[in-house]
């Protein structure tokens, strides 16, 4: 403060005259203006990595429209014994479920252990009973004749068959159990491909290891995810897992790290800075289960800064898991 104090008028005003020279001066040197990326894109590889043509991000999508896409498995959406008598998902846990839904609001809705095509009318009759309204939907099963995957839109969908893949285990056939759901939608910021992932649970079966059926049908939906990416570049793989990050199964469906086909998770948290997505009460443990992967080009459609873990408060009945959250331009 003392220095400034001893500037004479003069010396200021040639101060001033300089800065404007320099200011007016023509810079070759001068770097050009950054492109106006999203703050949110997290990919710091350059794009042409993804074997794509390097282009304006504003030629290729429509940053003005953003997409929100919930993931989630609703727990036994169906029939099943429960007692001693065979019951529908209980009232006071359909409530839990509707409002967690409603809280967010998607525009596109991926679940996990759905029953019957009734099942699906129901849920989204609730819905649209509340305001929300997913005219579009797609359900498919494979050998699991109860639990089901399906998807609610709002948007137009093309659903692809995907039926009847298999796989071959100690010898013999075995269709894939929840099967692997495909399809695709024309967003606002361009055309995407939804894969839907339910693998086999945790519980041990006496017929065979319930480890390595989870891995031969991880690699099933890698090879069917390689089919996709030869003609369709923007693509969300999403479910219910059931294992954790760096086990064989997660991994495969991941594919090769840094390989144009490779999948990239999105890193979600909750508010709390937490990455459990499913609490196991019998055994008291919290897991990541439930993931998204995008496809290279996929990336920068990916709000991260509005893409987040649903908190769900303790007494809340919907579900073991928690729902994914992502929003897309």
């Amino acid at each position: 403060m003392r220095q400034i104090n001893n500037f004479t008028p003069q010396a200021l005003l040639r101060g001033v005259f300089f800065c404007l020279a320099i200011i007016l001066l023509p810079s070759c040197d001068k770097p050009p203006e950054s492109p106006d990326w999203p703050s949110h894109s997290e990919s710091t590889e350059p794009q042409a990595a993804t074997g794509l043509p390097t282009l304006p991000l504003s030629s290729v999508i429509n940053t003005d429209v953003e997409t929100t896409f919930m993931v989630y498995n609703i727990k036994n959406y169906l029939s099943q014994p429960r007692g001693e008598t065979i019951q529908s998902k209980p009232k006071d846990e359909i409530k839990d479920l509707i409002d967690n839904i409603l809280e967010v609001q998607p525009d596109i809705l991926g679940i996990c252990e759905i029953g019957t095509n009734a099942d699906l009318k129901d849920l989204q009759q609730r819905l649209k009973n509340h305001g929300l309204h997913l005219p579009h939907s797609h359900l498919m099963g494979g050998a699991d004749a109860y639990r089901r995957q399906a998807i609610l839109s709002k948007f137009p969908l093309k659903a692809y068959d995907t039926a009847k893949i298999e796989f071959t285990y100690n010898s013999a056939r075995h269709i894939i159990l929840r099967g692997i759901l495909d399809v695709s939608i024309n967003l606002p910021g361009g055309e995407t491909r939804f894969v839907g992932a339910h693998l086999k649970s945790k519980r041990e079966n006496k017929y065979f290891d319930q480890a390595l059926i989870r891995r031969n049908e991880a690699q099933l939906v890698r090879q069917h995810v390689d089919l996709i990416l030869e003609s369709t570049p923007d693509l969300i793989v999403y479910g219910d897992f059931n294992d954790t990050k760096q086990s064989p199964s997660v991994r495969a469906i991941a594919g090769d790290h840094g390989s144009l086909n490779y999948l990239s998770p999105l890193n979600l948290t909750d508010s709390n800075g937490q990455k459990w997505t499913h609490y196991w009460g019998y055994q008291d443990i919290y897991s990541r289960f439930d993931y998204a992967f995008v496809s290279q080009s996929m990336k920068s459609r990916i709000d991260m800064k509005q893409s987040y873990i649903l908190n769900i408060p303790q007494e809340n009945q919907a579900s073991d898991h928690r729902p994914l959250v992502i929003t897309i331009y």
